[in-house]
């Protein structure tokens, strides 16, 4: 009879658990479907501000080309810190928005666009190369950040 009882709640505890489980899940899934949303409207705006710029930089108004240069840099500095904070999150997460800031706040002068495409780069504007001698990727240098003893604590693991 005992043994019912306990093997009873024991199957509860893990329905229980199963079922937290689940929504935080479905939490993390909708956390990264709307970054995913977010990032891509931001690299819609991106591409029509190129577009726009393109049309202009053929244009003989350099004040106008200049504002509009301004804006796709706007623009994809933009799209780059949200792509890093999607990355981010996919890594493990962070403690909360507060804590990604200041972790950007560190590591934004490491990543560059340079031709549509995001590079990392040293201090002195080298790229960066992983180990195996390829370019390093935006998801290896969120990787690299979780061992570094100053960024690590921005990790939940």
């Amino acid at each position: 009879m005992q043994s019912e009882k306990n093997q009873d709640r024991d199957q509860l505890d893990y329905k229980t658990l199963l079922a937290n489980a689940k929504q935080a899940l479905k939490l993390e899934y909708q956390k990264s479907s709307a970054l995913a949303s977010q990032l891509q409207a931001i690299k819609t705006q991106l591409e029509q501000v190129q577009t726009e710029n393109k049309t202009l930089r053929e244009s003989a108004y350099e004040d106008v080309i200049r504002h509009f240069e301004a804006r796709t840099q706007a623009a994809e500095a933009l799209a780059l810190k949200t792509e890093v904070r999607q990355r981010f999150l996919e890594a493990n997460g962070c403690k909360d928005d507060e804590s990604f800031d200041t972790l950007w706040d560190s590591i934004k002068n490491k990543i560059q666009i340079q031709d549509g495409e995001v590079r990392i780069v040293a201090q002195n504007g080298t790229p960066k190369f992983t180990l195996t001698g390829s370019m390093m990727t935006l998801r290896d240098f969120i990787q690299s950040l979780k061992q570094e003893p100053i960024s690590r604590k921005f990790f939940l693991n």
